[in-house]
């Protein structure tokens, strides 16, 4: 009787082993929770309080090689820019990259040979013109006023540190002067006073793609909203305005005030030229500036009406 008592009182033990096992395990989990969230409140902080990435300061790397613009074409505000030479092409990349070219020197010659020829390699852009035709510069809140769509779309504030932004919106006219349909490159936001390198071809900053989705809609599937593949592209002879939302930070300034004192009379878009490298400039203004300028060109005009003579050719 004994001996199974003993055993019994051993039996009834492993619970209350267990249990306290399980609460000094507890006690340390909740040791070690207080302290990871101790951790974060005795180490210095940035002084957003975040740890997401900081806001862009220009374009995403790969959309323009990283060289010296050697022309600058200034364009003034409301003046028409005919666009009727421009070379872009993956070649000028290599070209211009060292670590590119250490991938073509690896590169056997059937793979040099495949990317010679394709089209993407080295070419011209159809004929198209330009001009702007209306530009501001606004807060995020009211632009999403404007597009309601920005509250879907947005995704800065899940990938940026939070920050100063401003929307630069600007409306270019562009006519296609060719006789193919054409989708137009894609300007760039430029700046005196931005931090980014303004005399490197890639020193300027592309249209953000969330604010440009609100514009131009399409259904991604699933509720989800993506931009439009083919918003700007445009018959032979069609002109039409595209609108082009730019967001710009504090971070996008040299200065630290740069974001307060901004001026879009010192801002312009630019088209990218690789052949020579250089870069076509569309001068923006201030409201007041636009105000007293009059937005015209009679041979863009006549060429997007029909009413040139047959002598005056259109491609």
């Amino acid at each position: 009787m004994e001996e199974f008592e003993t055993v019994a009182e051993a039996t009834s033990r492993v619970p209350n082993r267990f249990a306290r096992t399980a609460a000094g395990i507890a006690a340390i989990a909740v040791l070690i929770l207080a302290f990871c969230w101790m951790i974060p409140h005795f180490i210095a902080q940035p002084e957003s309080a975040s740890l997401k990435t900081p806001t862009p300061r220009g374009m995403a790397s790969g959309f323009a090689p990283h060289v010296a613009i050697e022309q600058v074409e200034e364009v003034p505000y409301g003046d028409t820019a005919v666009l009727d030479d421009l070379t872009a092409g993956a070649k000028y990349d290599f070209d211009t990259s060292p670590s590119l070219q250490e991938q073509w020197e690896a590169m056997s010659e059937d793979a040099k040979r495949a990317y010679t020829e394709d089209e993407g390699w080295d070419y011209e852009i159809a004929p198209f013109s330009a001009r702007v035709v209306g530009c501001s510069m606004v807060s995020e809140e009211a632009f999403t006023e404007w597009y309601p769509l920005y509250f879907q779309t947005n995704q800065s504030e899940e990938l940026y540190a939070e920050e100063d932004v401003r929307v630069v919106v600007i409306d270019v006219e562009v006519a296609n002067l060719s006789t193919e349909p054409l989708v137009p490159p894609v300007p760039v936001l430029r700046g005196s006073a931005f931090a980014s390198p303004q005399d490197m071809l890639d020193g300027g900053m592309l249209p953000d793609p969330y604010a440009q989705a609100a514009l131009y809609p399409s259904d991604a599937g699933d509720g989800a909203i993506a931009l439009q593949g083919e918003y700007a592209s445009l018959m032979p002879g069609e002109a039409r305005i595209v609108r082009y939302p730019f967001l710009i930070y504090r971070n996008s300034f040299s200065a630290e005030d740069g974001i307060d004192t901004a001026d879009l009379s010192d801002m312009e878009i630019a088209y990218l030229d690789y052949d020579p490298f250089r870069v076509v400039a569309l001068k923006l203004a201030n409201a007041h500036d636009a105000a007293q300028v009059g937005v015209r060109n009679a041979y863009v005009d006549a060429i997007v009406s029909g009413e040139l003579s047959e002598d005056v050719p259109v491609s």
